[in-house]
């Protein structure tokens, strides 16, 4: 009897492990169905970081070194006389950048005019994805250092109650400096001259200029910063497109030109709307076309807008761009607050943009 029990007990001990291992096999089978799975990434809009004068939100593979050269010609109004600009006043930029990650990448750059350095940066923050996710979303920044010698930086203020006769020698310069500050506040309401008025009086000397300027110098002068969100869409495997919305700001302007160019204040800071597109037209060759906008200006001042259109050709490890567009800083901040060249009256460059790409 005891072991007909004991047989009982095991069969059933038995069936409900049977029928709890095939529960469980259901429920695993049921929650491996259910888990959402991730929709693979749509490749890059763009083959290159760079694109005429902006960024793109493509960044090269994780633990790759980036070589740029970006070169801009003078405009073309000369024609002959320069080639078209071709040896007029130019611009180049040389730049290093570092893939950290998939979606992280730092770099510094050195550019000719105003002997600018910058230290940017670039982070994916999202990714496009097939029948998934719609755009590319990345931030770019920079710090801008302007490493001209401090006597170029001539547009700092000069204070109306600055002690004048306990700085400067000269007593001619120094009766022209208190005379000009009264003539500026009497006609322009400024309680300042500029350094680069004081530099252009009688008597201004080399000597008690820099004792002007020692007084009132700031390093932080030297200073700018450009932070751009670009938002990127690969919409077929022919046409990619980018739009960007990016701030800009100086520590120190040219105080008379944005007093003038500038509206509601914003003489120290800009808003830039860009949208920049790609044709692609071969498996290497592609057709680019961009333009930006500041916000903060007058119709009929500087700065003035940028526009772009090139040709790129790619490779796996290569990029050349050639290209026209408008403006010649090279680096962003530049571009969006400092272009003199108005494209509407036809003041145009030529410009190139080279990459190289070594992975790790």
């Amino acid at each position: 009897m005891h072991t007909q029990t004991m047989d009982k007990i095991r069969r059933l001990l038995f069936s409900f492990i049977f029928m709890m291992s095939g529960f469980g096999m259901v429920i695993a089978q049921d929650s491996t169905q259910e888990e959402p799975t991730q929709k693979p990434l749509e490749k890059a809009p763009f083959q290159s970081g760079y694109f005429i004068s902006d960024q793109t939100v493509s960044l090269p593979p994780a633990r790759t070194l980036e070589f740029i050269i970006q070169h801009d010609f003078g405009t073309i109004q000369q024609k002959w006389s320069d080639l078209w600009g071709i040896w007029g006043s130019s611009n180049i930029r040389f730049g290093l950048n570092f893939t950290v990650t998939k979606d992280l990448q730092v770099g510094f750059g050195t550019t000719k005019f105003k002997r600018m350095q910058d230290f940017n940066l670039k982070y994916i923050i999202a990714r496009q994805r097939k029948a998934g996710f719609p755009v590319t979303i990345t931030f770019y920044g920079n710090v801008g250092i302007d490493c001209r010698n401090k006597s170029f930086l001539g547009n700092n203020k000069l204070s109306s109650d600055l002690d004048f006769a306990s700085i400067v020698e000269d007593p001619a310069f120094e009766a022209n400096l208190i005379n000009q500050t009264l003539q500026n506040d009497t006609l322009y309401g400024m309680d300042y001259i500029t350094y680069s008025q004081a530099s252009g009086l009688k008597g201004a000397n080399p000597s008690d200029l820099s004792s002007l300027f020692d007084h009132t110098f700031k390093a932080s002068y030297r200073f700018s910063y450009f932070a751009e969100l670009m938002f990127a869409k690969r919409f077929c495997k022919e046409f990619s497109a980018q739009l960007g919305v990016s701030w800009v700001h100086y520590n120190l302007i040219d105080e008379t030109e944005m007093t003038y160019n500038h509206a509601n204040g914003m003489k120290n800071d800009n808003i830039n709307i860009s949208g920049i597109g790609r044709i692609k037209v071969s498996p290497q060759t592609s057709v680019m076309l961009s333009y930006s906008q500041p916000v903060f200006t007058y119709l009929n001042t500087a700065p003035w807008p940028n526009f772009g259109l090139g040709v790129e050709i790619a490779t796996s490890t290569h990029a050349f761009q050639i290209f026209m567009t408008a403006a010649n800083g090279l680096v962003p901040q530049e571009t969006v607050m400092y272009n003199y060249n108005n494209p509407y009256k036809g003041y145009i460059l030529l410009g190139f943009n080279i990459t190289r790409l070594w992975t790790f």
